[in-house]
């Protein structure tokens, strides 16, 4: 019997196989096509072949015609849309908070260079430049100008002395009065609004006097004093001015760097920095080790860290911030390789130093005199997983894994991700999600791993469920003996109620998550908690 090839054609937005014959499974990505010659059309999600679904070609159904995944496929397309729509909904949030938190970093940056910014420029310094630079200049042709010109002698002198006030003011008004290139607000910070305006009246009142004086000149036959007064004028406002200007532009730059160099330090010690908070409280839960990689889990946790709600041993300390690089030695008797924790940590020494680790072992004693309950957070659904084999192998099977993990750049130049492209590989989007990957991400992991040999792909799919500091943390606990308790990171991550701390060892409301869907089932299960003795 000749079966006509049927089309099946990807319209979701996360990649999809379909069976064309036997074993042999094909990969769709988004918006591309596939032709299949079989009475039973089979397709499942690349990314949890659990869920899988089939049309009956022959025998009621629709021979050469063109079969969308998300809808003719009955149960895997309805749980297909779903997955699509709820990772929708996740990378927008995302979004969201990865905006929302640039636009708070920002302003606390800018609001930390105004506050140094008013804290360098003491009342005095700005007093003094002021009436030092625009007042007593102006005082002085006020003054000037009361006194008649008696002879032409003293009318020259006046001109004269006219010339280096006019330029002196013309600069102070141009750069101060007009706020032009936010020189005032880095000399007079907050204060600098009635700076200006005093300037602006300083200047103006400077300006009449200069004029009343060259009419009381003219008046008394010294009208030639206005050819020298005039071209004064004329050159502070068309040549000294747009110097002043210039050189006003530079140091508002160099200034503002600066500046912002600092803030963002400053901003990166008070926020981005995170020590940890032990409770020292018996019984109390302290999250001992945490995947960096769900950002807004994170900020949850060392938002309610901070304020009291929970304990928490976990170290941050980003680039930017004061003990960043900082690389300490290690104990003699620790009976431990290395010039500094790097080594037994990393197998090498580090850029982002180990300063953390020795400020997470303070933090962990702490906890452990206090008799807390220390809680290990692993990936989604990965419990229990990821961990080495010792402290002491730590170091070494992470050079390990770098090692490998480089070759995922060599196989992005290779002809077989060249060919991924070609079919539609490009097509997955990039956006990220609350784990910091994407549909696109994904792919290429699965591809990457799938192109190693079967030793190498074990070993680092064997690995996944910790970060690499986690890994040496659990190892650590371990080497010291502590008991603690492996829980899922998803109790953390965001749901229909938002944000929800849920501590292991309580009494959980154990929350249904959908793991497999077939065309005729679905089955359910809950996070995982397991102690670790």
């Amino acid at each position: 019997m000749v079966v006509t090839a049927t089309t099946v054609k990807n319209d979701l937005r996360t990649p999809i196989e379909v069976n064309i014959g036997s074993d042999l499974w094909q990969t769709i990505y988004p918006e591309r096509f596939c032709q299949v010659e079989l009475e039973v059309v089979r397709v499942r999600l690349v990314e949890d072949p659990g869920v899988k679904g089939s049309y009956q070609v022959e025998g009621g159904g629709c021979p050469g015609c063109l079969l969308r995944a998300s809808s003719d496929f009955e149960a895997f397309s309805r749980h297909a849309q779903d997955k699509d729509s709820a990772e929708q909904r996740e990378v927008e949030e995302e979004a969201k908070r990865r905006e929302e938190a640039k636009r708070k970093k920002k302003e606390m940056i800018q609001n930390m260079a105004a506050e140094k910014r008013n804290q360098a420029t003491g009342w005095f310094a700005r007093c003094f430049s002021f009436v030092c630079l625009c007042l007593i200049p102006a005082t002085g042709v006020v003054y000037l100008s009361t006194f008649p010109p008696k002879s032409s002698v003293m009318a020259a002198c006046f001109a004269a002395s006219t010339v280096p006030i006019c330029g002196s003011l013309s600069c102070w008004v141009a750069i101060v009065g007009s706020n032009k290139y936010g020189l005032g607000v880095l000399t007079f910070g907050k204060h600098e609004a009635r700076y200006r305006w005093a300037s602006r009246l300083t200047g103006g009142l400077a300006m009449a006097a200069v004029v009343y004086r060259s009419v009381r000149n003219a008046q008394h036959g010294f009208w030639w004093t206005a050819l020298i007064v005039c071209p004064a004028a004329f050159c502070g406002c068309f040549a000294w001015c747009p110097v002043a200007l210039r050189v006003a532009h530079w140091h508002q730059k160099t200034t503002l760097e600066w500046e912002h160099t600092q803030a963002q330090r400053e901003v990166g010690n008070r926020t981005i920095r995170f020590e940890g908070s032990v409770i020292k409280e018996q019984g109390r839960p302290c999250v001992a080790s945490w995947p960096g990689k769900y950002a807004a889990a994170w900020d949850a946790l060392v938002s309610q860290s901070r304020d009291g709600d929970v304990s928490a041993a976990v170290v941050f300390l980003p680039e930017g911030t004061d003990d960043y690089g900082v690389h300490d030695n290690i104990p003699t008797d620790e009976g431990l390789y290395g010039t500094c924790w790097c080594t037994p940590l990393y197998g090498e020494e580090k850029p982002w130093g180990c300063r953390w680790f020795s400020n997470w072992k303070e933090n962990i004693e702490t906890a452990v005199q206090s008799e807390a309950v220390l809680e290990v957070y692993y990936f989604v659904e990965h419990v229990g997983r990821g961990k080495v084999a010792s402290f002491n192998a730590a170091g070494d099977e992470n050079l390990k894994r770098e090692t490998l993990n480089q070759k995922q750049k060599r196989f992005e130049q290779s002809p077989e991700f060249k060919q991924a492209l070609d079919a539609g590989l490009g097509n997955l989007s990039k956006d990220l999600r609350g784990d910091s990957s994407s549909p696109y991400s994904r792919e290429v992991r699965r591809l990457f791993l799938a192109s190693l040999p079967e030793p190498e792909r074990r070993f680092l799919e064997d690995f996944e469920g910790l970060g690499n500091s986690q890994k040496a943390e659990v190892a650590w606990l371990e080497r010291k003996g502590y008991a603690y308790q492996e829980v899922d990171v998803s109790v953390w991550l965001r749901g229909e109620g938002g944000e929800t701390y849920v501590p292991a060892f309580a009494e959980q409301k154990v929350s249904q998550k959908q793991a497999q869907v077939t065309a005729d089932s679905t089955s359910q299960h809950a996070p995982d908690i397991i102690t670790h003795l």
